[in-house]
Order: structure tokens, then C-alpha cells, then sequence
């Protein structure tokens, strides 16, 4: 599969993903998506997350006393091992996922043009689902990775409005 073809499946991916978790919201309202990978760069997954969903761990957590850590909040709000979703639709990225694997290590650059393949992802998700992401913040994350809170920040900054992206950027300000 050349790169071209991996940004297409990975596009149509993520749509059939989206689709699938929007339609087990059951009236819930979201409020952020991403899509993670890797340091890496040898998979994509799509997360969802809710209102409703944050609310009830902010409680369980506010229960526990583990609000008054700094930045425990922002955790549970932005990091996507926290959300509703975390890899919904997995089945839709198998085919990229493998062909990612076959192309790591190709190039210098390969981590670099899978987050912007990633990103690019998310800003055909955005525009054929525009009502469907109205208000909603989207980003890319990578697991364990030092480079992690940059990308997020970057992708953030590309793919949502000032009015949207400027409380994920402003996230661990205390």
C-alpha cells in the first residue's frame, strides 16, 4: 500500500470509526476525539469522549480526594486513556495499522508523515462531519512519547477554532 493509499484507508477509517461511536452516544454530548498512535508510529485508533462521561469520573475522583493533585482534572478531561472510547471502531484501523508496520522504517521522516497523515484524518472528519463536531476539540496523541504534549498542541492548534482550541491548549495552566 503506498502512502497515498494509507492516508485514504486511514481517512476512511476514521470515518467508519466516528460513525460507529457517535452512534453508541445514546443522547450523550461530546466533547473531544483524537486520534492516537504510537512513538512508533505503527498504529492509529480513534478515541471519543463525552460531557457525561467526564463528569462521572470528576466525581468518582473528586470522591477519592484525587482532584486536589495539580493537573488531575485536566488528566481526566484530555488524556484519552481516561475517556468514554479509548480505541472505538478499532476494527476499521487494521488494515492501515498493518500497512503502517510495513512502512515503519522506510524513511527519516516517517513519524513526522504519520502524524500529519493522522491530522490530516482528522480534518476530513471535521468537514464531513461538521455539525456532528461542532464545539468538539480534536487532537492527536501519541502514547509514551516525550513529544506527546507538542503534538497534541500542534494538531489542536490545525484542526479546532481559537474558541475550541483554546482550553485544551491552556490545559495544565494552573
Amino acid at each position: 500500500m503506498n502512502r497515498d493509499e494509507m492516508r485514504r484507508a486511514l481517512r476512511e477509517a476514521t470515518l467508519a470509526a466516528f460513525d460507529d461511536a457517535v452512534g453508541s452516544l445514546a443522547g450523550e454530548r461530546l466533547y473531544g476525539v483524537a486520534l492516537t498512535t504510537d512513538d512508533g508510529a505503527m498504529s492509529a485508533g480513534l478515541c471519543v469522549t463525552t460531557v457525561e462521561h467526564y463528569e462521572a469520573k470528576r466525581s468518582e475522583a473528586d470522591a477519592a480526594g484525587d482532584l486536589a493533585s495539580p493537573g488531575y482534572d485536566a488528566y481526566l478531561r484530555w488524556d484519552t486513556a481516561e475517556w468514554r472510547d479509548e480505541l472505538a471502531g478499532w476494527q476499521h484501523f487494521d488494515t492501515v495499522s498493518g500497512a503502517f508496520q510495513d512502512e515503519q522504517g522506510d524513511s527519516d521522516d516517517s513519524f513526522e508523515e504519520h502524524i500529519d497523515a493522522l491530522i490530516a484524518a482528522l480534518a476530513h472528519l471535521r468537514s464531513e462531519r461538521a455539525d456532528a463536531l461542532d464545539g468538539v476539540t480534536l487532537f492527536v496523541s501519541v502514547t509514551d512519547s516525550d513529544e506527546t504534549e507538542a503534538i497534541e498542541n500542534r494538531s489542536a492548534t490545525e484542526l479546532n477554532p481559537a474558541e475550541v482550541s483554546g482550553a485544551f491548549l491552556r490545559r495544565y495552566e494552573s
